[in-house]
């Protein structure tokens, strides 16, 4: 099912944006650590193969390996059939079934070095000291916690746990040699993360701190709900609601199996997804940035069904032949709405705006929209109305992407970024990889109106001496117009002032 997903649907905006990054390999990027870049770049084999599956490959592989490591927790905390039932869990929910599994994010191999950390942590507490499996384990998790940290900054909430949990229930641990050499481990692994923010003014947790706690000026409750509903949506129902009895269920002492272990798993999922709601109350949060603890929230209700007498025989207990449907059911409704809801789900149906805010067109139409540039180009080479290779101009990192996959890599062209870090990402700086956009060339300018800024449009042409309609070209779905694609025709380009580090500031 992963395979079929991961073939057939264009790539969204932010999994167009990691190949991007991957086609210039760094230690770190403006918005995230760069191991999914690397993932591409191996699953792609160097950028050679220039497909949906490949780029998503590294997503399905991931998920594989974290089905088996949930397994393996699962049997740890308890026996084989409370691993079967978390596999299964972790298999049907939303998030790590589908989202993080069919569909390349950094959350798709920060899984993999999270549940491999928390698995080797209840291990370690098993373990006596003296044994002399214990200081390799510890060593290991400091790798493992430094590898997921290199996928995203949240494994740092691996380390929160690991420490909160050994200050309460066994301070000696904080004494050991290996605690220290694994703390040493994780901070070479994830060096690279702080050599590029030095040498770039910390400028990703700049951004990042500005989205996160730039709060407002009162408790939004309407937002938290719709927020917590999205949170819920993401994770799947069925599979919150067995997360909570979980939880509840082990806070009450009622799961007696591996109660050391149960603690430290909440020791370092907990404070995530309190963190998360709480800024969930003042600003606006992302449903998949407490994904990572709450997946591994699911060995709890795995235990409860296991010890359940009614379940514990059951190979697949009703209550996940449910999940199981439902994540089908949605992946089936999300794949006909992607690909075949007639016309779009905005209220945006004409205008230089059709398709707005409906993020199903963020995975519709941009193959076609690549054939047809590349009869535009052609016809305008032939007219001599545009030099050979010109560059396609992009103002923000969401289209950028799009454009450079679908459209200038299948022709030969690239893009180059007008306008300042916090618009483009990534891109402010992969222009020091190009040829530059000189003074007086002329440029071509991409337009699809689902994305369409009247700021970032007059940016661009402003910068420009003069413009043309290239073409207007609607895009269909199902037989009715979705969003439109304007191609534009840029001459004269004025030239770019220096930005200096104090701008960048």
């Amino acid at each position: 099912m992963k395979i079929f997903n991961a073939s057939t649907q264009e790539l969204g905006n932010v999994e167009a944006y990691y190949w991007a990054l991957a086609t210039k390999l760094q230690w770190n990027y403006f918005d995230h650590p760069p191991m999914v870049a690397w993932l591409i770049r191996l699953t792609t084999l160097n950028m050679t193969l220039h497909n949906e599956l490949f780029v998503r490959l590294g997503a399905i592989i991931s998920s594989a390996v974290c089905i088996w490591l949930m397994f393996k927790a699962g049997t740890a905390l308890n026996n084989a059939r409370t691993g079967w039932f978390a596999a299964l869990l972790y298999a049907t929910s939303i998030y790590s079934g589908m989202s993080i599994a069919a569909y390349i994010l950094p959350d798709s191999p920060q899984m993999m070095f999270w549940l491999a950390s928390l698995y080797t942590l209840i291990k370690i507490i098993r373990l006596n000291p003296n044994d002399p499996r214990f200081g390799n384990q510890w060593l290991l998790f400091g790798l493992l916690a430094g590898l997921s940290i290199m996928c995203k900054v949240h494994g740092v909430f691996l380390w929160f746990g690991a420490v909160m949990y050994f200050l309460i229930y066994n301070r000696s641990q904080l004494k050991s040699k290996y605690f220290f050499m694994a703390i040493g481990i994780t901070l070479i692994v994830i060096s690279p993360i702080i050599a590029w923010n030095f040498q770039h003014d910390f400028i990703t947790y700049r951004f990042h701190s500005a989205r996160v706690f730039a709060a407002g000026p009162s408790i939004d409750f309407a937002r938290f709900i719709k927020q917590f509903a999205e949170i819920v949506s993401s994770t799947g129902p069925i599979h919150f609601v067995l997360i909570c009895i979980g939880v509840y269920y082990a806070v009450k002492g009622k799961l007696l199996v591996g109660k050391s272990e149960m603690r430290m798993v909440l020791f370092c999922t907990l404070p995530l997804i309190f963190i998360v709601w709480i800024i969930a109350l003042f600003n606006k949060v992302m449903p998949h940035w407490s994904g990572p603890a709450l997946s591994s929230l699911l060995l709890f209700p795995a235990v409860h069904l296991a010890t359940n007498l009614r379940d514990a025989k059951s190979r697949m207990p009703t209550v996940l032949k449910f999940a199981a449907a439902y994540l089908l059911l949605i992946v089936i409704l999300d794949f006909f709405v992607i690909n075949y809801f007639p016309g779009t789900l905005s209220i945006e149906k004409q205008g230089m705006k059709i398709g707005a805010d409906d993020g199903s067109l963020d995975m519709y139409g941009w193959k076609q929209a690549g054939l047809k540039f590349d009869s535009v180009y052609r016809s305008d080479r032939a007219a001599n109305l545009m030099p050979a290779n010109p560059p396609i101009v992009i103002s923000d990192w969401i289209t950028a992407a799009h454009i450079d996959y679908y459209i200038g890599k299948p022709v030969g062209l690239e893009s180059w970024g007008l306008g300042d870090v916090y618009s483009l990402h990534q891109y402010f700086w992969m222009n020091n990889h190009k040829r530059p956009l000189k003074q007086g060339e002329s440029a071509y300018l991409i337009i699809p109106t689902n994305l369409f800024s009247y700021k970032n449009f007059n940016k661009v042409v402003g910068d420009f001496k003069d413009y043309h309609f290239a073409a207007i070209f609607p895009e269909y779905r199902s037989g009715m117009i979705c969003k439109q694609y304007y191609i534009i025709r840029l001459y004269g380009y004025k030239g770019a002032a220096a930005v200096s580090r104090a701008a960048i500031k």
